[in-house]
């Protein structure tokens, strides 16, 4: 009977083993799925954010992205970034009125970054109590940790991108560390492609939103079509179109999505101009279009289309916005029969102002108009 009962309690014990070894078993496994969807999740959202980077044509949507949607897209409570910018080069290409306070510094030297990272940077995740004498910019809304990753362009430390996050242990696994010492690779990638392709636009002819040409080449071009005008004895006329709700849009919802509205409304107003015809981005907001052999009722004509079309046009900026925007339009037609070009330079000056007074009267009437200023006294 002893024997019996010893047989019973053991094989008892061994099943109450097994449950807990199993319910052990179970946890680690739950434990690990959910880590695994963490992961991918962390995976897709950072997949997202990469694509938001580089489709980021201009200096100003990419600062839009780092210092904006950053905190939207990771649910931050604070995002910052510095910047090695011992030329002011980076200063000089960003956008008049363009502002992001604390959040931004552009720094001459990198010796405050190296004294973060030290000789060989590396992302940090760090408690907050641990920077209390640091210099590095933080939320006013108390993070619980800040996560620094340093931008590093051929083995030079150049910036410095500072997240601050409300929970304590966030992105602390190693898993998670990969993932954002590849999102730093690429922000300093995308920074520096930014940075050159608005140095070389400012030395080329193209507008690297639009792709169509940029100011420097509007002028070269208005000269151009003023001596062809002359040589065949026909009009010219000069557009000068904002788009009304752009600083709006730029500040309500970022300047990606102002760089995909920009982009669409050159994209439409391309399609409605003759092969002949020159479309140019001549300011933030702005667009020259030249039109050759062109008389002032037919140029309103087109004018009066484009800016029916364009009132109407739904704009899908990729974000989940639809905008939509108008043009205000200022129209002169030259006759070089009427005036003669004497004075190439001030004939384009004159030409080019009239156009752009034009353009403002129809703004602040209230946009979405056109506005014809005719050339009355040439000065030769």
């Amino acid at each position: 009977m002893q024997g019996s009962d010893h047989s019973s309690d053991s094989g008892t014990w061994t099943r109450s083993s097994d449950n807990l070894s199993y319910r052990d078993i179970d946890a680690q496994m739950q434990r690990f799925a959910r880590n695994v969807e963490m992961n991918e999740r962390l995976s897709r959202r950072l997949q997202q954010y990469e694509l938001m980077l580089l489709e980021a044509a201009s200096l100003a949507a990419l600062l839009d992205i780092l210092l904006r949607s950053t905190r939207q897209h990771f649910e931050l409570c604070g995002a910052s970034l510095t910047l090695y910018d011992p030329q002011h080069v980076i200063a000089e290409l960003m956008p008049p009125g363009l502002d992001y306070g604390d959040d931004l510094q552009l720094v001459k030297d990198t010796f405050d970054m190296h004294q973060r990272y030290g000789v060989r940077p590396e992302i940090e995740v760090v408690d907050v109590t641990a920077l209390a004498d640091s210099e590095l910019p933080l939320s006013a809304n108390g993070p619980a940790t800040l996560v620094l990753l340093p931008l590093m362009r051929d083995g030079q430390l150049v910036g410095s991108f500072h997240w601050d996050c409300d929970e304590r242990d966030a992105f602390a696994s190693s898993g998670e560390r990969e993932f954002m010492a590849h999102l730093a690779e690429i922000i300093a990638i995308c920074l520096d492609n930014c940075v050159n392709a608005q140095r070389l636009s400012r030395l080329s002819l193209l507008d690297p939103v639009t792709r169509t040409g940029n100011n420097r080449a509007f002028g070269m071009e208005l000269r151009k079509e003023i001596a062809r005008a002359q040589g065949h004895h026909k009009p010219l006329v000069l557009l000068q179109v904002r788009v009304d709700e752009f600083a709006d849009i730029n500040h309500t919802h970022g300047h990606l999505s102002g760089d995909y509205v920009i982009r669409s409304i050159a994209t439409q107003i391309a399609r409605m101009l003759r092969a002949t015809d020159y479309i140019a981005r001549s300011g933030l907001d702005q667009f020259a279009l030249l039109l050759p052999a062109c008389t002032e009722a037919k140029a309103q004509e087109v004018a009066e289309r484009m800016r029916s079309e364009i009132e109407f046009m739904e704009i899908d900026d990729k974000r989940g916005a639809n905008l939509f925007a108008s043009l205000s339009v200022g129209l002169t037609c030259w006759s070089p029969n009427s005036y003669p070009a004497v004075n190439m330079e001030q004939l384009a000056e004159q030409i080019n102002n009239s156009a752009l007074q034009a353009m403002r009267r129809a703004s602040d009437l209230g946009g979405n108009r056109i506005n014809v200023v005719r050339l009355t006294t040439m000065m030769v």
